[in-house]
């Protein structure tokens, strides 16, 4: 912790804050939850906020690529899931992105 408030200070910040997370040995205890299911995926609007490809069925172009679209957590910390949904999400629009330009035509 005191070496991120070093290298903070050493890039110019002024107002540094650091949670401290050790506990009354000194041993570093984290915070052990994750935050999920907020926006939740799900095949139809009433029932979820994103859909399969973590698109907002409310907010046109609104992707939400976080573990708020997982629909409930495992016993495992969910990390790579998130990886991999967000990884999923960035093709997917790297795709559509690609067939719209594809799409557009050239000529000036």
């Amino acid at each position: 912790m005191e070496r991120a408030v070093d290298v903070a200070r050493a890039l110019g910040a002024f107002d540094v804050k650091v949670n401290n997370l050790r506990d009354e040995t000194g041993h570093y205890r984290p915070n052990a939850w994750h935050l999920l299911g907020t926006a939740r995926m799900g095949k139809t609007p009433d029932m979820s906020v994103v859909n399969a490809w973590q698109q907002s069925w409310d907010v046109p172009n609104l992707f939400i690529i976080d573990g708020s679209v997982m629909t409930t957590g495992g016993a495992i910390n969910p990390t790579s899931t998130i990886s991999a949904l967000s990884y999923r999400a960035a093709e997917n629009l790297a795709d559509r992105f690609e067939i719209a330009v594809r799409g557009r035509s050239m000529v000036g």
